[in-house]
């Protein structure tokens, strides 16, 4: 495995039965307190999902030539904010999944930010679960999560992350060397370093072996997964026959702008079609180098319909082919927004 998830949570496990992992206490930062605003600026950037489907997209169009353990992995993270004033104030339930599958399931987190007067930065802790299949989900079902307890999370005090506020954006990392398991000639150190803008999530997750610093498992230090923010939209299919509309109408589908799919089945054929989104951003171009590309195609094809390339900040994109349309708008919109709702934007 390229990134050294499994490690790390066998490491949790393992500490869980042995009794060597804490219960957290909760944290809250103080009005007065003047961290207050980088904790809260972090934690509204923070929240969310984000993927790195355009770096995948750029390894692939450039040909990878690497090994393929340190080949990069489509990762798709969901980072929601959730109400749990036993653990603190400011708490977030992470899941994350590989290669556009949902049930692939490779993190799963509870991670409380706090203000740390000692340092002047904000402390992120991450918990471990002790039964990780039962709140699987929990960023669409937060009512799963509603009854944890201290008791069903572990935390490993050593692998905290401290985040510091560098111009225009966070970064974090753990202390170096601290966050350390295993034994013998496997004894290794965590690296977890992330960078954290309002529309970027960087990401260097790997261990290294305490004996030499070689590289043992995870991404190469000066090779982050780059992540961006996944804006949600919900999109609807209208079926036609004749070039006159037919009566299927298929709503309230979400998809999400990087490289996001939904489907849905035309009743009169049985064919399926695809919507597939993706937000771009082009270092070489000159001219709107961003942009939102909006396809229209039947499943299992590469070749779209139909297509259209949109302005970045576009709340409603959408298509029409002889025989179909497909139409989504930004989660929080309307398709059709009145003319003096307009105005307020």
């Amino acid at each position: 495995m390229p990134m050294g998830w499994s490690n790390l949570g066998k490491l949790a496990l393992a500490s869980v039965l042995g009794g060597g992992l804490l219960a957290a206490q909760p944290v809250f930062a103080a009005d007065n307190d003047s961290m207050t605003r980088d904790l809260l600026l972090l934690t509204d950037w923070f929240e969310g999902r984000f993927d790195n489907e355009e770096q995948r997209w750029f390894q692939e169009m450039e040909g990878y030539k690497g090994r393929t353990s340190e080949e990069f992995v489509r990762i798709h993270t969901m980072h929601k904010r959730v109400d749990l004033p036993q653990f603190g104030e400011h708490v977030f339930y992470v899941e994350e999944y590989r290669d556009s599958d949902p049930s692939q399931i490779i993190r799963q987190r509870l991670v409380i930010f706090s203000t740390d007067g000692e340092t002047r930065q904000v402390r992120m802790q991450q918990g471990f679960f002790k039964s990780p299949t039962a709140y699987a989900g929990g960023y669409q079902e937060p009512d799963k999560l509603a009854d944890l307890t201290p008791e069903d999370v572990s935390f490993i005090d050593t692998c905290d992350v401290t985040w510091k506020r560098v111009a225009s954006q966070f970064e974090g990392s753990m202390a170096p060397k601290a966050c350390v398991f295993g034994e013998g000639e496997d004894r290794r150190y965590s690296v977890h370093d992330m960078w954290l803008s309002p529309d970027k999530y960087w990401r260097v997750d790997a261990t290294f072996r305490v004996s030499d610093d070689s590289h043992f498992a995870g991404a190469q230090r000066d090779k982050p997964y780059e992540m961006r923010r996944a804006l949600p939209f919900n999109c609807s299919f209208y079926f036609f026959a004749n070039n006159q509309f037919e009566g299927q109408v298929i709503e309230g589908l979400s998809l999400h702008s990087q490289g996001g799919t939904v489907t849905a089945t035309r009743d009169s054929d049985g064919k399926a079609y695809e919507i597939f989104m993706r937000e771009k951003e082009y270092d070489y171009y000159e001219t709107r180098p961003d942009f939102i590309y909006f396809a229209l195609r039947e499943k299992g094809e590469t070749r779209s319909v139909a297509f259209s390339v949109n302005d970045p900040d576009a709340r409603t994109v959408g298509v029409r082919a002889e025989s179909i349309g497909a139409f989504c708008h930004r989660d929080g919109y309307t398709f059709r927004q009145p003319l003096e709702l307009l105005e307020d934007y």
